[in-house]
């Protein structure tokens, strides 16, 4: 009797551990979703500013990390990119059938994380990131306009995330991540030569999936 109710016990014990234990292992993951460009301005130069405004566009990207446990830290390469919607300066307003262009930013950042919540369960995270992008504004109002500009910067970024995510195995997680992604003092040279600087923000809602390396959880 003793020998039952202790395997009873152990067992009841087994079933109440979680079946992966993620803390301490290294994790891959890839995020994919939907991406709004804040409208970006001064593209015409200081003395007359030209505002291009994007359509919705798609932002990607792939992650190698390590949770330490309640901190998480990861590296990060993504791509984001909007199409022209419209351009409008002093002088109208020119939509997308009249106009070429887009913006889309290349970036390699270093995160950490917050989670919260049991690993077996539903987790919500917050943290942020810093690293390199490239940015690449284009708003082709005419072939041969000297007011035309295709050109990239590369510089600082940085980025803020939050989320949540949900075992579906043991070693897959999906989730739903927020992204806001930011690079300033983009300097750029438009086809008549003149030097223009503006910045690049945009705002990504992704879907992710992750698969962590962590092994079962001893009895």
């Amino acid at each position: 009797m003793r020998k039952l109710v202790i395997g009873m016990a152990l067992a009841s014990s087994a079933l109440a551990t979680p079946a992966l234990a993620r803390d301490n292992a290294w994790y891959v993951e890839g995020d994919a979703g939907g991406t709004i460009v804040e409208d970006i301005s001064n593209l015409l130069g200081s003395n007359q500013n030209g505002v291009l405004n994007t359509k919705t566009g798609y932002d990607f990207g792939g992650i190698v990390g390590y949770d330490f446990g309640a901190f998480r830290l990861e590296t990060e390469a993504s791509f984001r990119r909007a199409e022209e919607g419209s351009f409008t300066s002093a002088t109208g307003t020119i939509n997308d059938a009249n106009l070429g262009g887009g913006a889309e930013a290349l970036s390699f950042m270093v995160n950490g994380l917050l989670d919260f919540g049991p690993d077996d369960g539903l987790q919500g995270f917050v943290g942020g990131g810093v690293g390199v992008g490239r940015v690449k504004n284009a708003v082709i109002l005419s072939p041969n306009s000297p007011l035309s500009l295709v050109d990239s910067d590369t510089g600082l970024a940085w980025q803020a995330l939050a989320g949540i995510r949900t075992p579906l195995s043991d070693n897959i997680d999906v989730g739903l991540k927020y992204r806001f992604f930011n690079q300033y003092h983009n300097d750029l040279v438009n086809t008549g030569g003149q030097n223009i600087r503006t910045r690049f923000r945009s705002h990504s809602l992704l879907l992710t999936l992750g698969y962590n390396f962590g092994e079962e959880a001893a009895p």
